[in-house]
């Protein structure tokens, strides 16, 4: 007999890759999203969708009753909006609504999606499941952290069943809100030059986050955390990387840490009046110039996970753009051939080096490889 999943955040961008995953592992899958994301789910039989919102309680009551487990990946996840309190109103708020029916269904698992805020940064310190806490950037990454504490909570005085999944910056195809944003970006020609070049990051594949999310359903501790990162590696590199996949040239101009912050404030303030996102806001200038890393290995060791180059991950999302026409590059190279050094040229920019704000939100970057991780040490 078929597992069931309820999802919430099913139509989201690792949303969609775990939904994906789960269907073609058998699995039947209940997606919880918003009455305008129904369109966004694929046709399978074995997909229903369930129009909701996990701030309204009422919306969840009994969608849970047959699950074997709840996927919770629901949160807004813009790195910008007019009023941080609808941070705390999805993410922490959300959360615990989506807690209490998970309680009440005694559904046998919970996985939740945090992020890296939920351990936070400490400058030149690897970030591990036991770390203590670091550095929250901004007002999205401190609600995650506090959803995170409130699954905590939830498990040790309520017995929630859960696993909380740490991912790192996560590239992939099908995502121009996130990470993607900051790429397409890039491939476009629209940096007016580089920053924060040295800045090591953690990165992993989307479908990744996704299989790590199965495996810890089959394998995964309750209580625990689990780190889910490919590898750590330089901001500069995944331009690199970026650059030779879409033929897009490296701006030689260097844009310094004091003028990215100068930027990223000015464009805030305009912001308040355009009441349009800034293209960096600040919290994410200062999360790039500060850099972070994350060590993979208790997901390896528990949960047998393996990582995908992310130089490859970078191809297709570059891919997924030009077939979906938002980016008219020529064809991405064969993986052997991302190796190769990247063209350069200066931008055509004016002597001001401003980054201008622009209407879509932008999400914390990725980044391109470094090092790969150790091979796994159990089975999956």
């Amino acid at each position: 007999m078929a597992l069931r999943a309820f999802v919430t955040g099913g139509a989201g961008f690792i949303g969609g890759h775990l939904v994906r995953q789960l269907l073609d592992d058998g699995w039947y899958v209940n997606a919880l999203v918003l009455d305008s994301e129904r369109s966004r789910l694929p046709n399978h039989e074995n997909l229903d969708s369930v129009v909701g919102d996990i701030t309204d309680p009422s919306t969840l009551r009994d969608q849970m009753d047959e699950a074997d487990s709840v996927f919770h990946l629901a949160a807004l996840v813009d790195s910008w909006v007019r009023d941080p309190r609808d941070y705390v109103r999805v993410n922490v708020e959300g959360t615990g609504h989506v807690i209490d029916e998970a309680l009440r269904a005694a559904v046998p698992r919970f996985l939740f999606t945090s992020s890296m805020s939920g351990i936070g940064v400490t400058p030149g310190v690897v970030m591990r499941e036991d770390s203590p806490v670091g550095k929250s950037f901004g007002p999205y990454e401190q609600s995650k952290a506090d959803a995170e504490r409130l699954v905590a909570q939830a498990v040790r005085e309520r017995g929630l069943p859960a696993i909380t999944l740490i991912p790192s910056i996560v590239i992939g195809p099908g995502d121009t809100r996130n990470t993607g944003k900051f790429l397409l970006s890039y491939v476009k020609g629209e940096f007016p030059g580089t920053f924060a070049e040295d800045s090591v990051l953690p990165v992993v594949d989307a479908d990744d986050v996704a299989r790590a999310h199965v495996l810890a359903y089959r394998g995964g501790r309750v209580g625990e955390r689990y780190i889910i990162s490919g590898e750590n590696v330089r901001w500069g590199e995944l331009l690199r990387m970026a650059s030779i996949a879409s033929g897009t040239p490296m701006p030689s101009r260097h844009i310094g840490g004091r003028a990215l912050r100068f930027a990223a404030r000015t464009g805030e303030l305009f912001s308040r009046v355009t009441r349009s996102p800034p293209r960096l806001p600040s919290w994410l200038a200062d999360f790039l110039l500060t850099g972070a890393s994350m060590e993979n290995g208790k997901s390896v060791r528990e949960l047998g996970m393996t990582y995908r180059p992310i130089r490859e991950s970078i191809r297709d999302s570059i891919g997924w753009f030009r077939d979906e026409g938002l980016f008219e590059g020529p064809e991405a190279p064969a993986a052997r051939e991302l190796e190769i050094s990247a063209p350069v040229e200066n931008p055509p920019v004016g002597s001001e080096m401003t980054i201008k704000p622009q209407t879509p939100e932008t999400a914390t970057p990725g980044a391109a490889q470094l090092r790969r991780p150790k091979p796994p040490e159990g089975p999956a």
